[in-house]
This record gives C-alpha cells, sequence and structure tokens, in this order.
C-alpha cells in the first residue's frame, strides 16, 4: 500500500503499545545512565563500555525519534501525523537509528576481536579517541544512508511502517536496495566471525599462555567473559531479528513469495531488536556486578588453595611410601 497516495485515519487503542515502547525507553536511558555513571566513577577510558553505551544511545534515540511518531500515528492516524510528510520523516528516523545501532554492534564485535586475537596491539589498534572517531563516523555515514531516498535515490513511504520501497526496480530503487541487502548480510556475516574467533581464543587462552599465568589474571579473564558474554547475547539478538527483514526486502524486490503478513512479521521482528538491547546490556551489568566478582575471585582462589593442598599431600604421601 502507497501512504504517499492517501493518509490513514484510522485509529487504534495504544495502550498496550504504549506501555511496551516506554518501558523500552526507559531501559535504554536507565542503561544510559548506568554506563556513563560507571565510566566517570572508574576515571578511565573503557572501549568495551563506550560501545555498549553507543548501542543504547543508539536505541534511545530510535525510541524517542521513531517509535514516538509510530505510536503517535497509531493513535491520532496517518492524517494528523502529516500524512506523506509525516510518513517521510518517520522512515528516515527509523533507519537512520537502526542502522547506526547495528554498525555499534558490529563494532563492539570489532573490538574484542581485536583485544582477544590480537591482545598486544590493542591499545594502540583500539585508542579511545579512534575508538570515538570511528563511532561518530558510523553515525554519520548512517545518516548519509538514510538520506539517500530523499535524494531521489528510492523513496519513503512503503506500506503502514513508511520504509524504503522494496519493490522499486527503478536503477537507482534497485541498486539502493541491492546495496542495503549486501550491507546487511556482509554485517551479519562478519559479526558471525568475530564472534566465533572471540570464544575460539577465549577457551585456547589458557593453553596458549600456560596456567601459571592464566592463574594469576583472574580479573582480566572475567572481564573478558563479561564483555564477550554481553556481545554474545546483542549478536544474536541482531542476527536473529534482522535476518527476516533482509530475507523479505529480497523476496519484494526480485518479486519471490510476495506476502503482505509475512512483511509485516519481518517488520515488527526487525523493530524487537532496538527494543532488547538495552535490557540485555542491564542484566548482564547486573549480573556481573563488582561485589559478585569479588565473592567469585575469593571462591576460586579457595578452590585453588584446596587442590593445591591436595597435590602436595599426594605428593607427600606418595615420597612416604617404602620402595
Amino acid at each position: 500500500m502507497d501512504v504517499n497516495s492517501s493518509c490513514i485515519s484510522e485509529t487504534t487503542s495504544p495502550v498496550v503499545p504504549i506501555i511496551i515502547h516506554s518501558s523500552a525507553g526507559l531501559s535504554s536511558l536507565v542503561a544510559v545512565a548506568w554506563l556513563s555513571r560507571s565510566m566517570y566513577k572508574q576515571r578511565d577510558f573503557s572501549q568495551p563500555k563506550f560501545l555498549a553505551l553507543a548501542v543504547c544511545f543508539s536505541d534511545l534515540l530510535f525510541t524517542t525519534l521513531s517509535n514516538s511518531q509510530t505510536l503517535a500515528a497509531t493513535w491520532l492516524g496517518q492524517c494528523r501525523m502529516g500524512g506523506r510528510q509525516g510518513c517521510i520523516i518517520r522512515g528516515f528516523s527509523r533507519n537512520s537509528t537502526m542502522v547506526a545501532s547495528h554498525l555499534m554492534v558490529v563494532l563492539m564485535a570489532t573490538d574484542r576481536f581485536i583485544a582477544l586475537r590480537f591482545p598486544f596491539r590493542y591499545q594502540q589498534l583500539m585508542k579511545p579517541r579512534r575508538v570515538i572517531t570511528v563511532a561518530i563516523s558510523l553515525y554519520l555515514y548512517a545518516i548519509s544512508l538514510a538520506t539517500l531516498p530523499l535524494l531521489g535515490v528510492n523513496s519513503y513511504g512503503y506500506e503502514l511502517w513508511c520504509d524504503f520501497y522494496w519493490n522499486d526496480t527503478s536503477p537507482g530503487g534497485r541498486c539502493f536496495v541491492i546495496f542495503f541487502l549486501l550491507q546487511g548480510f556482509g554485517c551479519m556475516a562478519f559479526t558471525v566471525f568475530c564472534n566465533i574467533s572471540v570464544i575460539y581464543e577465549l577457551l585456547g587462552k589458557n593453553r596458549k599462555v600456560g596456567p601459571e599465568i592464566y592463574r594469576t589474571s583472574f580479573k582480566e579473564k572475567f572481564y573478558h567473559f563479561k564483555f564477550i558474554t554481553l556481545l554474545i547475547v546483542v549478536s544474536i539478538s541482531y542476527i536473529g531479528c534482522s535476518t527476516p527483514y533482509l530475507v523479505r526486502l529480497a523476496c519484494n524486490q526480485f518479486g519471490y513469495d510476495l506476502s503482505e503478513d509475512k512483511d509485516f512479521f519481518a517488520v515488527r521482528v526487525y523493530l524487537v531488536n532496538n527494543m532488547t538491547n538495552s535490557y540485555f546490556i542491564l542484566f548482564i551489568q547486573v549480573l556481573f556486578r563488582p561485589t559478585l566478582v569479588k565473592k567469585l575471585q575469593v571462591c576460586c582462589q579457595r578452590n585453588l588453595k584446596g587442590n593445591d593442598i591436595n597435590v602436595i599431600e599426594n605428593q607427600t604421601s606418595e615420597r612416604a611410601l617404602p620402595q
């Protein structure tokens, strides 16, 4: 359905959507405040925390700039929310913020990949100023990409979600859709590669550096485990929610298995991704609090001491046996 030709005056009860979107926005705001306060108290720049903060900030922008307009259009109707122009603004806001959030997840995967694969060059490759510059550049890139449909390369107004036209077969429109597909699947493939590499490096770390050295680096090990867990959870959400959207986008572009119900379902799943990242990040931040780390470290040290005592006793008993 083309929203540009006529606006929709039908309205629905927004109570449940308002509760869902408000809780998502509140969780993003809390996550941004929590991570900002944690970095301020730490008095040291933490690349993983900054990138998690960037993901939550992108989701907060998505909630305030895109979801708020969508809820208002559902409540008041498309006509009262500007009709065609309002639909264009909603499409631009949604695409720019969602692409920015996905690129922050990819940057987070890159950060952990370099930290585990090239630990001795990490501080050189991922300098604080460089990380901030790359994050800002990716934000600007997402805005530039979302601006292209406003400049005549494709256009906004497709279906109720006001996306760019999935079935645009003009040279410019098809190139834009294909580029969007290549970017989406390429980012997901790179994220999967980084996750697999990070898990492999973490599991092989004990074998590489030796048990005696590795035993003394409990804090560093726990630090890596925390942000790798965060990366894996956020990456699974990103890939799982983006895949149906990209598949339906390809189907509509090439005229295969056309179904408005499947398209609507894919878009709803796609939107869920930006509404759940902050929940995951907050949960992991609570789960890996410093008090829990200290308790776990004490337990591990006790277990290590107990194992050492058992080894010494066994060696002593073996030496005491008559030859």
